[in-house]
């Protein structure tokens, strides 16, 4: 008892406790050993609007994170477990970008564990969702989109005609571009780039998952028939509108994007001979081309993305305007991939879709 006396006038005289000792001890123990686990992940980063792929994750600052106990539901998806330290808050609603695997994940549960780490559970997001705001700008957001169709084959059959009925939930981070998403606006939501099949919001639940700070909107869309009048197909975007975009800044939630420079630039386009490449052939030329409300030619410095999952097996080779894609591999014979072309920026996207095929 005198010795518990002892250490209690110790810890009175530093002004700390013994719950507040043993969340030292315990923190310390943690980041000694956090770092030696099979399950931290290194190339970690949390993503923010702007930042598609890895090349974007130059700058930025890697996040100490474990990431465990996968496992997978039809109602959740692919889902983990991840641990990080005190001083690396994951919130609800945060999204993380795992660079190795070039995947993102959705935070969906998150606890602060007596002050000494925070550990929560994360959902791997399986859609980048797009859509024009009111201002003109093309958002994307990595989301989770899950088949919520329920008592019925996803049609609906008339004398006339059969329409389709099927319905998707859309979990996204809850921001100000996001929870003011409402009905009529409509999303593409399909791997068929030829025919996709379009979406119409029909509910966006902003408070069911109003968790902590941020928080998740849970999007509820129907399916809805395709406008090839207003829709965009090699865009992905629905009721696409040219707009002029001078001055026009993305204000949402503090991640400003810069003004561009060229602000008498209308569109871009892809110029090309051909839309497929063989395999072991030569390299085939696109051609960035950017033009103003006049149709006049604007030099303009370009930036190319290609989307698949097989972009480092692609040669490419940037030349002014110009971008020379090559493959040699016969493996890829049949498959698609998107280039993407912006300006240096990230604005005014114009996207083709390429075919690979054999050479003989």
């Amino acid at each position: 008892m005198e010795c518990l006396n002892r250490f209690k006038a110790k810890m009175s005289r530093t002004g700390s406790s013994i719950r507040d000792d043993m969340i030292k001890s315990s923190k310390m123990i943690l980041d000694q050993t956090f770092y030696d686990d099979a399950s931290f992940l290194s190339g970690v980063y949390f993503w923010r609007l702007g930042l598609l792929d890895g090349s974007d994750y130059v700058n930025e600052s890697e996040i100490h994170i474990r990431i465990y106990k996968r496992n997978f539901s039809n109602a959740n998806g692919w889902t983990a477990k991840f641990q990080t330290l005190a001083d690396t808050p994951v919130q609800v609603g945060d999204i993380i970008y795992y660079s190795v695997e070039q995947e993102y994940f959705l935070c969906t549960e998150s606890f602060n564990i007596d002050g000494i780490h925070y550990q929560g559970k994360l959902t791997l997001c399986n859609w980048i969702l797009k859509w024009q705001n009111q201002k003109g700008d093309i958002l994307q957001y990595p989301a989770f989109v899950v088949n919520s169709t329920q008592y019925n084959s996803g049609e609906q059959s008339t004398r006339q005609y059969t329409i389709g009925s099927s319905q998707h939930l859309i979990k996204l981070p809850c921001d100000n571009n996001t929870k003011i998403i409402r009905s009529p606006q409509r999303f593409m939501l399909d791997k068929n780039y030829e025919d996709p099949i379009t979406y119409i919001v029909t509910q966006n639940d902003t408070v069911t998952y109003a968790i902590g700070k941020k928080g998740i909107v849970a999007i509820t869309v129907l399916e809805t028939p395709i406008n090839r009048d207003m829709d965009n197909i090699e865009l992905g975007i629905c009721d696409y509108k040219l707009i002029n975009t001078d001055d026009i800044t993305d204000n949402s939630d503090g991640n400003i994007n810069p003004e561009t420079e060229n602000n008498n630039v209308i569109k871009s386009s892809i110029k090309y001979s051909t839309k497929v490449i063989k395999s072991g052939g030569n390299a085939k030329t696109f051609t960035a081309l950017f033009v103003d409300e006049n149709n006049n030619e604007i030099e303009i410095v370009p930036k190319w993305k290609i989307v698949c999952d097989f972009a480092n097996k692609l040669n490419t080779k940037m030349v002014g305007n110009n971008i020379k894609i090559s493959v040699d591999d016969d493996s890829l014979v049949d498959d698609d991939f998107k280039l993407v072309l912006t300006d240096e920026n990230g604005n005014h996207m114009s996207s083709l879709i390429i075919t690979i095929k054999s050479l003989l």
